[in-house]
């Protein structure tokens, strides 16, 4: 992360790159809506923004896939530029262009295990570095139309992230190397088998 990166939003997302699904605390029984649930509806929804380490797979310009991920320490300062530079009461869905209000983000924090801030219920697993974050929910429109139906299931967030040439150069030149890789042993495979 460097001057030029921005941190819009944690936009709400029917796919989370992160592959982790939020929970929400409502009255609704597990049966209804498969999510885990508290006695008492609060309209709010709690799970990760960020986890570090992990894989998250891309396709660039030319349609070559690679993954990227993001360090303990780039998480924290993505965190940190969050609450600096952004407004926690807006997000979008699915990263369209359209703002919704009505939405807080009232709660944050980064796992960190030796300090005694754990992941919270239901997430008492999640790794040291994660960014946890809850919504309150108060727009009524996302909170029948979109997470009581299970349309948004987790959190994704958006912003300009600069990776830096030199890992994107080398994450290239290994995805050229595997693909010659897997083309010369294919090819030998064919000579074999004729």
């Amino acid at each position: 992360m460097d001057d030029n990166t921005s941190l819009d939003f944690i936009s709400l997302v029917e796919d989370p790159a992160i592959e982790v699904d939020f929970f929400y605390f409502s009255k609704q029984s597990k049966k209804d809506f498969g999510f885990k649930t508290t006695d008492e509806e609060q309209r709010i929804v709690t799970g990760p923004a960020m986890i570090p380490n992990k894989d998250i797979l891309r396709v660039d310009e030319v349609g070559n896939f690679y993954n990227v991920f993001f360090s303990p320490l780039t998480i924290r300062k993505a965190a940190e530029l969050f609450f600096k530079n952004s407004n926690p009461n807006e997000t979008n869905i699915n990263h369209e262009a359209k703002v919704m209000t009505g939405v807080t983000v009232f709660e944050s924090w980064i796992v960190d295990a030796l300090n005694g801030k754990g992941g919270g219920k239901n997430y008492e697993d999640a790794t040291n570095g994660t960014w946890m974050v809850s919504y309150k929910i108060d727009n009524k429109d996302i909170w029948d139309n979109f997470i009581k139906t299970g349309k948004i299931k987790g959190f994704s967030v958006e912003g300009n992230f600069i990776m830096k040439e030199d890992v994107f150069s080398a994450m290239r030149k290994i995805l050229e190397d595997t693909k010659t890789t897997i083309d010369e042993k294919y090819k030998l495979l064919q000579i074999i088998t004729n």
